[in-house]
């Protein structure tokens, strides 16, 4: 059994977590980390079943400066009372956060709750920093950090207030909020936004990675280009009539069009309609639409992580209410009206549908696999044969199969 994808994320107060209870002493939350002093701890208590893998640990954090001088702050990190590392010199010299990876062996485990535990040396003469805690099984590679993404994506609106100022000096002054929702099925808050409006006027911007502000810039419907910053004003589930616009949509690629996911976008710059959105998410997959007067539908291009540009399109099934209002629960259905609910069952109707068609071409991939490892193995069967041919020694008859891992 491996382990269920285990993390605590300090970038929000309460942490975000899965499958983790965190308690602190001589910790205390801070903007998007908690913050450790000499001899505080964090502890992380997690369930495990039977667990029979080697578990991959990994802790981002950092050590605050002395100064302008590096500073020390030594972590310890112990498991069950075992020490998996001691005294560890966090590096980077306290500008970035750092990711540090350790390996964990199953017998460290026990089933039932097990309790991980991090601490800052009492001797330390600076803060130590701690940003998030992963823990997944080592088959299961990153399953912690995906899980962690999409809890932090979820199905929300994200609300910006926003201010600007000239791109050669003067002071800031406040804009309107940038309000936007977007899911493309790939369960990740966005690392990049960029949009243009129909009046002219554009922006692009950069999160970071905790989602608590951005900073880009944005250009004037008069042509005048303006330093853009904004801080995170809330985080809030998909309301109930909530103006999301979504659609059917389409990959390009092998020669055709073939059926995808679907795609619920809002994005309000208070500069009115937009006509064009473009984004790049945490997990690396990135995508621009353009959309024309009324949004009916959209051209563009995708890319996904580790793959090749393809064209992107789509049709609008209707502005509904979030996904979170309806499939679930038939009487939040009945409570849209006709037309409403059928392009919401559209809509999840072409999402299913882009799955399926994922998990096909990942079968075919598991049958060509499977099917060169079978044509490896009788050429490795002929060669043997014939080897033993040579020897003058007549092959064992075998009443049970030949193991491919057996062959080297």
């Amino acid at each position: 059994m491996t382990l269920t994808p285990t993390f605590a994320d300090f970038s929000a107060s309460p942490p975000r977590t899965a499958n983790a209870v965190v308690r602190g002493q001589g910790s205390s939350p801070a903007k998007d980390h908690w913050k450790l002093t000499a001899g505080g701890t964090v502890a992380v208590d997690f369930e495990v079943g039977a667990q029979t893998d080697e578990v991959t640990l990994k802790v981002c954090a950092l050590v605050s400066k002395l100064g302008p001088e590096p500073g020390y702050a030594p972590l310890d990190v112990v498991l069950n009372g075992r020490e998996v590392v001691s005294r560890w010199r966090i590096p980077g010299g306290g500008d970035l956060p750092q990711t540090m990876v350790f390996a964990v062996p199953a017998d460290w485990l026990r089933a039932g709750t097990n309790t991980l535990e991090l601490r800052s040396g009492s001797d330390a003469r600076t803060m130590l920093w701690l940003y998030r805690v992963l823990l997944e099984s080592v088959w299961d590679r990153d399953a912690a950090e995906r899980a962690m993404l999409a809890e932090r994506a979820g199905d929300c609106v994200w609300v910006f207030t926003t201010s600007s100022c000239e791109a050669h000096g003067g002071s800031w002054e406040p804009g309107p909020d940038l309000r936007f929702h977007l899911d493309e099925g790939q369960a990740a808050p966005p690392w990049a936004l960029s949009w243009r409006a129909a009046d002219g006027s554009e922006g692009a911007v950069t999160f970071a990675s905790e989602m608590h502000s951005f900073l880009g810039h944005a250009r004037t419907p008069d042509g005048r280009w303006r330093q853009l910053r904004g801080e995170l004003k809330e985080r809030e589930p998909v309301p109930v009539g909530f103006p999301v616009r979504r659609f059917v949509t389409e990959h390009q690629w092998g020669g055709g069009w073939h059926q995808a996911g679907g795609l619920a976008v809002h994005l309000d710059a208070g500069s009115g309609p937009i006509e064009r959105i473009g984004w790049r998410d945490q997990r690396g997959n990135a995508a621009s639409i353009g959309l024309p007067p009324g949004g009916a539908s959209f051209t563009g291009y995708a890319q996904h992580v580790n793959e090749g540009p393809i064209g992107y399109r789509g049709t609008a099934v209707g502005e509904t209410p979030g996904e979170a209002q309806a499939p679930e629960d038939p009487r939040a259905v009945r409570a849209l009206g006709t037309a409403d609910a059928l392009a919401l069952l559209e809509h999840a109707h072409a999402r299913t549908a882009g799955e399926i068609d994922t998990a096909r071409r990942a079968v075919r991939e598991a049958e060509d696999l499977i099917k060169a490892g079978t044509q490896r193995l009788d050429r490795l069967t002929v060669a043997r044969t014939e080897l033993l041919s040579l020897l003058g020694t007549e092959p064992p008859h075998r009443t049970e199969p030949v193991e491919a891992e057996s062959l080297g």
